[in-house]
Parts: C-alpha cells; structure tokens; sequence
C-alpha cells in the first residue's frame, strides 16, 4: 500500500506576493479542498503531487530536490506528477516564480512530515524510541547502530496510511542539506528530452481521431460576411467544415488535408478600418491613458523640485514584445458521454477546466486537463482558447480532435507583453542626491495591474510621486516573463545613468549614493565585482552598464559590456547578481538567470512587433528576430542572499535590469543616449 501525506487547499486564494494573487476562477468566498501531495509507495518510491507544469523551467528536478532532501531518499527515487487536475493539488497557475517559493516550500512540509510519520512506524517494528532513530537513504535507522533499521518499503506494506501535513514539521535547515543546494546538472527529464520520447500536446494520438485547422480572419477584428466551404468538403480526407457562433474549422483526417481545406475556404471578410499602427503607439498610449494607480506616494512633490539644483525630464517607449515560445499552442479533446478530457500546453491547467466547465455548463469534476512537456511558456499559455475550440469542435463531431498552431498563428493570437510609455521628472543635488522623483506610466491591456509589477522606485527620493495608467490596446496584452517590472525598471535604471552623467559620478557610485535597502546595496555591489566594475569605459570601443532591479520578491542586479560596430551592438558579457533567499536548487536557477539574461537581450536589441491596419507584419521567425545562440554572451551569476531568508523567485528577475544595463553600455560606448527599444532599430 502507501503513505499519504495530504493537505487542505484554499482553492482560488494564493498568497498575494503578485498581482496574479488577484485572480480567481469564479470564486467567491474561501473553498477548501483536500489533495494528497506526497506518498511513499511499497516499492520504497516517493511521489510528489504539484499543480505546476513543467515548460522547460526545470521545476520537476527542483520539486524532486526538495522531498528528496526533507524525505531522506535519493533524488533519483522521487517521481514527480505534475499539471494533472484529476491527480494533483489545485494550483492557481505556473507564473510569477512561485513554484519554488510557494509549492516547493508545501511539498518540504509533506516530506518532513512523512520522514516523522516514518520514524514513527519504525520505532514500533525496532522496538526503539523514535528519539533513537534516524530516517537515511531510505531506511529508518538506529543513531547508536546503523545495522539495526528498516526499509520504508516495509514499513508501509499493508494497510494505506494517511497522515496530515503537520502545521510546523521539523524541516531541515539549510546547515543540514545534502540534496538541496548542491549542484544537480542532470535533470529528471532530460534524457526523455533530448530522445524525443517526451510527449507534448502535438503529439497526442487517439484512436479515431480528427484533425482541425481553423479558418483565422486576416486581422484583429475581422467578422465573416459569407462562407463558402463547398469546394474544402470535396477534398480528399477531410471529413467535415464546421461552422458555429463564428468558429470556422476544417476536420479532417490528418494535417496535411486539413491545412489546405482551411486554404480553399472561401470567407467574405469584413476588416475594421483605420485601426492603430506600431507608429501610432507612442501618442496612443499618452492619449488613451485612463483609471491612474497610485504606486508610490510620499513627501511633498512640488517641493523637492523647489531643492533641487538640476531637474530632468525623459520619456521612455518599448513597443510590444511577442513571447515566441519554442512550442506552438497545441490542443486535444475527447468527450465520454459528458465527460471532457482535454491535453494542452497550458500554464493553468485548473484555470482552464474552470473555463472550459464554464463554457459547457459542467461541474468542475467532469473535465480533465492534462499538461503534458510544454515547450516554453512565458506567460503567454496562461490564456489557452485553442483548447475551447478543441473541446467545440469535439463536441459537434463526437470524435476526438487536435488542433495546432502553426508559427504565424502562435504569434499573431496569442498576447503581447504590452507596449509601454513611461515619462519621468526627476530632482537632484549636484552632489546627485535625489530630492524628487515623479514617474507616469502608460502601459496597454485592459487591466492596470499588468503594469504595477516594479513601479515604485527603490531609490531614497523623499518625495516621490509614481502612477500607472491603463491604456488602450490595439494587440492583445498579457502576461510575459516579468510583465511590466522589466519595462518600468528600463525607464527608471537608463534615468539613473542619465543623472550620473548629469552630475559626473559613476554610476554605480550615484546608486549606491540614493539607496539605502541593504539587499539592492548587496546585489549590485556583488554585480560589479563580479563583472570587474572600473567605470563605464572598460577598454578602447566598449562600454560598460550596469543597472539592478526587483520582482518577485528577489533582488538584482546586472552589468554588462558591449561593442557596437556597423549599426550591430554585441553583448560580450554579462556579472549577474541575484538575492533570492534560500537557493535550493543552484543549478536551475543559474539556468533561469541566463535565460531570462538571453531573452531580456533580445527585448533590448532586436524584438518588436509590428503590425499596421489590423495585420501583423512579423509573425514568423523569417522576420521576427530572436536572439541565436551566437547572441549569447558570456553569463556569470553570483547568488547573494541569505540563507535564511525564504526562497523567492529565480525564474524572471534576470529580465529585469538587463535591457537598462545593455542601454547604458551602449551610451558609454557610443554617446548616443537610447531610451527607445529595441536598440539596433535606431542606431
């Protein structure tokens, strides 16, 4: 039998540490359910059960880390299931950097508690008391005689045992590790990876299975006028065009036949006219900026300009940012009766079986969602409508179905991290003591919270006003890797070195001048020294930059040199510090560093949607530039914090501060001030 090792979870109610802690999924008062997170089976094996999703993150390794260490087991006996809704904790969704903080830390208490339970059932069967005891490697053993023990295997042979997690179990301090924060350079799934025998969605085969492409209008908000689908139903191996409450979709036999019935639909398309262009943005955003949020008032405004001896004023753009995630949004659905199951890529495999309940009229316990791999997500498969049509289109033909993005559908329907104006007005001795900081910010989606994250300045102003607007949006916005904290940390860290050069200090002198919090002082004191920090001139043609930065309750910091030679910036390296707390898993966070680092290189540089009348212009990697491999620069990371403070997130503070410091660089190295994104447009 087993050992479980369950827990009430308040379905729809995280911890508020985000602003994802805002959502929920239709509830609206507390809704406690009861999950098991952990069991030791008969065969010795531990299994942990999580509502995270692995895309490439790597957090099945780093969860394993966890109960491995708690339990006493070695890491290659710990199973992981993961992203399941019939089989796992409810979870809110895999954003925001907190499987670790959060889930990992809930999985730690379930391993601790069940090393106790253990302990427990072995001081019966050696008739010693448990104070004697110890769990190791799997066996419960005599302190004072190790040959004296007994295998967790034979201790839950029998009847089933539930225990629940304890309140306050003795977790193990961080004096005590031996799996958690050791260096683990194989993951659990990498071999599957690397052979292909990891499934993702598009891979799913059912048996009777059909296969649909969507007939996708050629811009935002296009209708269908008329349909003609006669000459797509006289092809070979397609089965049937469906046409409902303005989902057009070709079924067919396989890919192929259903791609090119969706070429030789005929649609009548009414296109709105006069809709926003990349070129319009800028003034958009001003105009449209509506519903202010207050993120940071202090002191009195109007008199820290009188102090000051220099005022400056800049504003700042960075246009929408496609998440270009390896893996094309993929889906399949299959009824029973009035049963649904469904596999996606998701990033929110219980926010989607609320939705898709919703859609169908169905209690919650009749849907299934399934995440298998999932090939990068960054925000972008939080949202997943590609599994509603599945599941529509399921429905109608009684027969299984699977839908797949191509590229450009990947692109041009999923959300955009939003374009962003930020303008602000600050104050200064000529010493560069900040006396007054005022900061408007102008970000597009319908929700202000998409732009709060990093708002507040961490310098000691005084007097301080800093406000975020919701603004209009001609392309669908929402969540990426950090969201708004990266764009307002751009415009806030290039201010900065724009006041050093006003005032001659060294940028990281002007900093560490207006910063008091010990944990910003820490991280880019340990950044310039790990990159070698000796001014922004490093050597004859490069530049220096440097900038910090917050999110998810993690501290960093990020210096980078660069050259710029014939319109093309080259990042050479990059010193990265990073105070996360508790690092439990080295090995991937210094991953997650260097790829958000990469993927924040890709924003500064080159990464820009464009679109006019309605149509996306760049939807494919033709024309759409992310960054190569030859892009990538030489990455150092340092990990600063205390081993004390609990772990906070790794997976997107590297984002934060690398575009600011890539401008800056670019500054030392040419003169030429960029408060524009991507940079080599405007070189």
């Amino acid at each position: 039998m087993s050992l479980s090792i369950v827990g009430d979870v308040q379905v729809g109610f995280p911890a508020v540490r985000t602003g994802y802690g805002q959502q929920t999924y239709g509830n609206t008062s507390p809704l406690v359910e009861r999950y098991t997170w952990l069991t030791v089976g008969d065969d010795g094996r531990a299994t942990l059960f999580a509502g995270k999703v692995e895309y490439g993150q790597n957090i099945r390794t780093g969860l394993a880390v966890e109960v491995a260490d708690e339990l006493r087991v070695p890491l290659a006996e710990v199973d992981v299931v993961l992203g399941d809704t019939d089989r796992v904790p409810w979870d809110m969704g895999t954003f925001g950097s907190q499987s670790t903080a959060r889930v990992g830390w809930q999985l730690r208490k379930a391993a601790a508690t069940a090393r106790e339970a253990l302990i427990a059932m072995a001081a019966d069967v050696l008739d010693l008391p448990a104070s004697d005891l110890e769990a190791r490697a799997g066996r419960v053993v005599s302190k004072s005689d190790a040959s004296r023990g007994v295998d967790y295997a034979e201790l839950v042979r029998g009847d089933a045992v539930e225990r629940e997690i304890a309140e306050r179990p003795p977790v193990t301090p961080p004096s005590e590790w031996t799996v958690m924060g050791q260096t683990h350079r194989r993951r659990l799934d990498g071999i599957d990876r690397v052979t292909g025998r990891s499934k993702y969605s598009q891979d799913i085969q059912l048996d009777e299975m059909l296969f649909a492409t969507v007939v996708r209008p050629p811009a935002y908000g296009a209708r269908a006028r008329s349909v003609s689908a006669t000459a797509a139903e006289a092809l070979p191996g397609v089965v049937s065009v469906v046409q409902e409450d303005g989902l057009i979709a070709v079924l067919a036999e396989d890919d192929e036949a259903a791609a090119l019935g969706a070429r030789v639909v005929q649609v009548d398309w009414d296109v709105p006219q006069g809709q926003p262009s990349r070129w319009d943005m800028p003034t958009l955003l001003v105009e449209s900026g509506a519903e202010p949020h207050p993120m940071h008032e202090e002191g009195d405004l109007d008199a820290g300009f009188r102090q000051a001896d220099h005022v400056l004023e800049s504003t700042y753009y960075l246009p929408y940012i496609a998440p270009a995630p390896m893996e094309p949004r993929a889906a399949v659905a299959a009824w029973e009766g009035d049963r649904l199951t469904v596999w996606a890529g998701t990033q929110r495999p219980f926010g989607l079986r609320q939705e898709l309940a919703s859609l169908f009229g169905l209690d919650e316990s009749a849907v299934h969602v399934i995440a298998p791999e999932i090939g990068g997500g960054f925000g972008a498969k939080s949202p997943y409508a590609l599994a509603h049509d599945a599941a529509r289109l399921a429905r109608v033909v009684g027969r299984p179905v699977r839908i797949a993005f191509t590229r450009a559908e990947e692109t041009m329907w999923s959300n955009f991290r939003p374009a962003a104006l930020i303008q602000i007005k600050s104050g200064f001795t000529s010493d560069g003591r900040l006396v007054a900081w005022q900061s408007d910010a102008y970000h597009s989606g319908e929700r202000v919270m998409i732009g709060r994250r990093g708002a507040e300045t961490p310098y000691d102003a005084g007097n301080v006003r800093s406000l975020v607007y919701r603004s209009d949006s001609p392309l669908p916005s929402g969540s990426y890797r950090s969201l708004g904290a990266a764009v307002n940390h751009f415009a806030r860290e290039v201010h900065m070195d724009e006041i050093a050069e006003a005032v001659g200090k060294d940028p990281v002198e002007l900093r560490l001048h207006n910063l008091s919090e010990p944990r910003f002082r820490r991280v880019l004191e340990q950044a310039a020294e790990e990159f070698g920090w000796n001014g922004p001139h490093p050597s004859e043609g490069r530049g220096a930059g440097i900038a910090l930065g917050i999110d998810v309750g993690s501290y960093v910091a990020t210096a980078v040199e660069v050259s710029v030679k014939e319109r093309e910036v080259r990042v050479h390296r990059v010193g990265a510090a990073l105070d996360c707390g508790q690092v439990v898993n080295p090995e991937g966070a210094r991953n997650q560093m260097e790829g958000s680092i990469v993927m924040g290189i890709g924003g500064a540089l080159f990464e820009a949607s464009d679109f006019q009348d309605g149509r996306l212009l760049n939807a494919t990697f033709a024309r759409y530039r992310v960054p190569r491999i030859t892009d990538a620069p030489r990455i150092d990371v340092r990990f600063v914090g205390d081993e004390d403070t609990p772990s906070t997130g790794a997976g997107e503070p590297g984002i934060v501060p690398i575009a600011a410091s890539i401008s800056n660089a670019v500054f030392a190295a040419t003169g030429q001030r960029h408060r524009e994104l991507p940079i080599q447009r405007h070189l």
